[in-house]
């Protein structure tokens, strides 16, 4: 009986983990509606920068009156993990995709960015001796064929002309989630991951404030309340309470699975966008979106 009550609890807590998991890609899906409306006001970089500003103070603030201050002790020799963690997560990351976006298409940014998925499982079963099974490398392509089905919308719309500069960035930015993911991963049973989020948030937004004084800004105070808004959501939501279940998951869970919910992210913008911006889904869309939640459950089905 008391094995049993164990399992339950486990199968409970999973279940808890995948509902929050949903929900933060859905978050992120969502932080692509948010960038639409803030950069109607403000540029790219001035975007990322500043839900940084106010990601990284709230959240050490939090942590603090939670925690106290022994949540910011780390040992001298992980120093390098947390910067590497800083400029895969947040520094370079941002501005690489900021970048790309000036020299590839949305369809083909939206597409390659979830090649992280595939990263994420290479460097797992290298690095963190996570298998993989044949059910989780099937679900991995047939959601990512359906990911493209949904940011093509069938259309072929993917354009290799002309783009490989913008193309390479992202794959680069997608290559830096996995390893951000990976050493996240690696040091997740050492520190709590609020001690973990914070440096990567502190150091990362450091490594933002040049980039952010050397192009266009305005006036803080100037920034319409429309944009606001979304710095707000971006900076508490896709950030702070996203990174803090992201990086919780990847010790739980595994990072192999964790990787797949990015899938997600395509599918909630669409619907997202339907819902805010009245744009439409094509049946091909559709069958996409169908295909990512397929591939999923062949990869999590025990």
């Amino acid at each position: 009986m008391f094995s049993m009550d164990i399992k339950n609890e486990n199968n409970n807590y999973d279940v808890l983990m995948i509902i929050a998991l949903v929900s933060i890609n859905i978050f992120w899906g969502a932080s692509f509606i948010a960038n639409a409306i803030a950069l109607k006001s403000i540029n790219s970089i001035e975007l990322a920068s500043i839900r940084f500003f106010i990601a990284a103070p709230v959240l050490a603030i939090v942590s603090y009156f939670l925690k106290g201050k022994e949540i910011f002790k780390i040992d001298k020799k992980d120093y390098m993990t947390f910067i590497l963690l800083a400029i895969t997560g947040v520094t370079v990351q941002y501005i690489l995709q900021v970048s790309a976006q000036n020299y590839t298409t949305a369809t083909n940014c939206s597409l390659l960015i979830n090649s992280s998925v595939f990263f994420i499982m290479i460097l797992s079963t290298m690095l963190l001796d996570e298998k993989m099974t044949l059910r989780k490398l099937s679900g991995a392509i047939i959601g990512f064929l359906g990911v493209a089905l949904l940011v093509s919308k069938g259309e072929m719309a993917f354009d290799l002309g002309g783009h490989l500069l913008g193309d390479i960035l992202i794959i680069i930015c997608a290559a830096m989630w996995a390893v951000y993911s990976i050493s996240g991963k690696k040091i997740s049973s050492k520190y709590h991951p609020l001690t973990i989020l914070n440096y990567t948030f502190i150091l990362g937004t450091i490594g933002l404030v040049p980039f952010y004084f050397m192009t266009p800004h305005m006036n803080i105070m100037e920034i319409p309340m429309d944009a606001i808004a979304a710095i707000l959501f971006l900076a508490l939501f896709c950030s702070i309470v996203a990174y803090i279940v992201y990086n919780t998951a990847l010790e739980k869970i595994g990072a192999s699975r964790v990787a797949l919910y990015i899938y997600l992210v395509p599918l909630s913008t669409i619907i997202m966008a339907m819902i805010v911006l009245n744009e439409t889904m094509t049946v091909l869309s559709g069958i996409g979106g169908l295909l990512v939640l397929t591939g999923m459950y062949i990869a999590e089905k025990k």
